[in-house]
């Protein structure tokens, strides 16, 4: 059979209908496991799709289910495909991968699409398909008793009343569909009462009430888990929210430490002066002034697509911009664009917004936050002037809202861009918007806004990377005039990686510092502005810089006094060089005495790292391949490691990770891949409250891979 009509070309060519898309998740070594047992519980139609890129290639698979049970399977990867059990087997070893999505489909024809690929299918067609005996009589007394116990626990039995005096096949018939719907109902009712629904009580509502009707609304289980996602997204979002705040108070923090002490040091050696006056750089890297706006629109002009840098990450949401840029109302209406903070949706708005304007003279755009169109309809009720407000709004070719995840805690406002939404849509005019999050995961988000908003595209920002991260940094560098070494660029962009906007910031602070301090453009000095490390200033010359310090370190001597008693500081990563983990485990309980969670991964068995040391934490992983142990294991998987313990990080927001098996993971991997990891988890570190810890006995590594590890981190040395 042809496929010409399935679905849309992915790049392995597996077409099938998109239903509609209810949940996506991140992979991990349970993630598909647990998905097919929560969606056999209420005996799920649809199709579960995985999609993992790494090594410059991309695979994708399909799991179609039906009544909850997996029934055919489909591989592609490097133009190959596999069908049936191979490729069941292909996909579950993907979804092991932390960088592989899932995504569930729902609302698709299971019949269609198993006749399709019969070729996939996962046991014989007569141990899968098995059609529902149908009693042809039933007794009246019988179907009353049932209608009445169905009616005591809530349910609307209208559907078999209205057959009781039908031909007996029918009435049997009602009865075994309000059974079935029954039986999904209240496994689905299950599930939705173990969901934390705060911020979502409209919704969780309605799903409850329509419960109560399960032959009306066999889709339910789409609709709770819908649901589920949104939570789910919720909880991530907020996580990261709070991260990322925490970070941005800190990076402000450390620019203001690093500014007290060039003052200081200004004050005590009197330097000449440089090309700026510390209160001129002072305001630049503190209090920058944000950039101009054209008074009509509200546009930043600065903000095109010529200085918008593109990459992986962002490409596709860029060329839907360009598309809406060029072709207003034609292309993708609404348009909305989804990421974390400090990715570039704001920049992508403004480009939109300046294009349209410069492009089509006559138009009227305008670009304002969810915030100002609250506060200006507030207004406008108030002083009487309701009537030209929706004018100005809905007479726009153009509007642009950003930051739309805030109508969360405006109700008032949902009903008036309601029927704005509705009036430009209408009348041929292009919306453009800005979220955080999938309109579904705004709490108490009106529902009709939510199917407005997603009824165009949407298309996320994904953090850029390292390349990307240079090649902004290489813009700025030019644009200001700034000698500085790529090298330089490299080490800033690997300590700030996932924000923008704080990479901008980064590379105000090195800059700033190196003038008013005399002092070259280097990676040493970029590393010690950036890990806040630098010195107290004494009438003496210059403090010894942090990477002197660190050397001095490694030299065959005794850790310093500062180290010894213990003094470890947040953003700062440390390699502890002793034959056992005594001494950090030490480290890591007196700094935990300071407050936050701890979390340690080991070659030793929990139980004995409990009986040796103090721990002021329960998070106690043991580094083995052992499986059927009580204790909780990890398996030596450098990319699950590296998922626990993001996971953990955002979590809370201050803590310490101990890791002590490095020589172990380099055995089953190899040295290049652990160093790798090992410098994707320094980063995260640098930019958080996070101590890290890496427990490692010299001996374990050749000598040259030691030295490398220990030009990365500070080293303690212990006889």
């Amino acid at each position: 059979m042809g496929r010409r009509h399935r679905g849309t070309s992915t790049p392995q060519d597996l077409l099938l209908p998109e239903g509609k898309l209810i949940r996506t998740t991140r992979g991990g070594p349970n993630a598909l496991k647990q998905l097919l047992l929560d969606l056999k519980k209420y005996s799920f139609s649809g199709y579960v799709r995985t999609v993992r890129g790494g090594s410059g290639k991309r695979s994708e698979g399909i799991v179609l289910l039906r009544g909850g049970n997996p029934e055919a399977s489909l591989y592609h990867r490097d133009g190959t495909q596999d069908r049936g059990r191979s490729a069941l087997k292909k996909v579950w070893q993907d979804s092991y991968d932390e960088s592989c999505i899932l995504e569930l489909h729902a609302r698709v024809d299971m019949d269609g699409l198993v006749r399709e690929y019969a070729d996939s299918i996962l046991e014989r067609p007569a141990k899968i398909v098995k059609k529902t005996k149908i009693p042809q009589t039933m007794e009246r007394s019988e179907v009353e008793k049932q209608i009445r116990a169905w009616k005591d626990k809530g349910y609307d039995v209208s559907s078999v009343e209205s057959n009781l005096d039908a031909e007996p096949s029918i009435l049997a018939a009602s009865v075994v569909a309000m059974r079935d719907g029954v039986k999904k109902a209240e496994a689905v009712g299950e599930m939705l009462a173990g969901l934390d629904v705060s911020g979502f009580e409209s919704r969780a509502a309605i799903l409850r009430e329509r419960l109560k009707d399960p032959v009306r609304h066999p889709d339910i289980d789409t609709e709770v888990e819908s649901l589920r996602d949104a939570v789910e997204s919720l909880r991530q979002i907020e996580a990261r929210r709070q991260v990322e705040l925490e970070r941005g108070r800190d990076s402000q923090e450390r620019t203001r430490k690093v500014l007290d002490l060039v003052m200081k040091q200004q004050q005590a050696l009197r330097p000449e002066p440089g090309p700026y006056s510390t209160e001129d750089v002072a305001r630049k890297v503190l209090e920058e002034s944000p950039p101009a706006r054209d008074a009509a629109t509200n546009l930043v002009q600065t903000y095109t697509f010529e200085s918008f840098i593109v990459g992986e990450s962002n490409r596709f949401a860029h060329g839907a911009a360009v598309a809406v840029a060029k072709q207003p109302a034609k292309e993708y209406n609404p348009l909305l664009i989804t990421s974390g903070p400090g990715l570039g949706k704001t920049h992508l708005l403004h480009a939109i917004g300046n294009y349209v304007a410069s492009h089509a003279k006559e138009s009227k755009v305008l670009y304002l936050t969810c915030e100002t169109f609250a506060s200006s309809l507030a207004n406008a009720k108030e002083v009487g002037t309701l009537s030209a407000f929706r004018e100005r709004m809905r007479g726009m070719d153009c509007l642009l809202i950003d930051d739309i995840q805030f109508l969360s805690g405006m109700p008032e406002v949902h009903e008036e861009l309601f029927h704005t939404f509705n009036d430009l849509h209408d009348t041929q005019k292009q919306i453009v918007l800005a979220s955080d999050r999938a309109p579904k995961a705004i709490p108490n988000l009106d529902e009709r806004l939510i199917s407005r908003f997603e009824s165009g595209l949407v298309a996320g920002l994904e953090p850029p990377d390292l390349l990307m991260r240079v090649t902004i940094l290489e813009r700025r560098a030019r644009d200001e005039n700034v000698a500085i070494e790529g090298e330089v660029l490299t080490c800033i962009a690997n300590l700030v990686a996932n924000n923008v906007r704080e990479l901008g910031g980064a590379f105000n602070r090195v800059v700033a510092f190196s003038s008013l301090m005399h002092r070259p453009l280097t990676q040493d000095l970029a590393r010690e502005v950036l890990s806040g490390a630098t010195a107290e200033p004494t009438a003496e010359p210059i403090p010894q810089p942090l990477h002197e310090r660190i050397a001095d370190e490694r030299a065959d001597r005794p850790p310093s006094s500062a180290t010894a008693t213990h003094e470890l500081t947040p953003g700062r990563s440390y390699l502890i060089e002793e034959e056992r983990p005594a001494r950090a485990f030490r480290l890591l309980t007196d700094f935990l005495g300071g407050g936050g969670g701890g979390l340690v991964i080991t070659r030793t068995n929990p139980k004995r790292v409990r009986q040796a040391h103090d721990l002021p934490t329960e998070r106690v992983l043991w580094l083995t391949d052992r499986e059927g142990s009580a204790e909780e294991t990890i398996a030596p998987a450098l990319e699950r490691i590296v998922y626990e313990i993001e996971d953990f990080m955002g979590k809370q927001t201050r803590g310490a990770i101990l890791l002590d098996g490095i020589e172990y993971l380099v055995s089953n991997s190899s040295f290049d891949a652990v160093l790798m990891f090992v410098r994707r988890l320094l980063d995260a570190i640098s930019e958080s409250r996070y101590a890290f810890i890496i427990s490692l006995g010299p001996a374990t590594l050749k000598d040259q891979e030691l030295k490398t590890l220990e030009r990365e981190m500070e080293v303690i040395r212990y006889p």
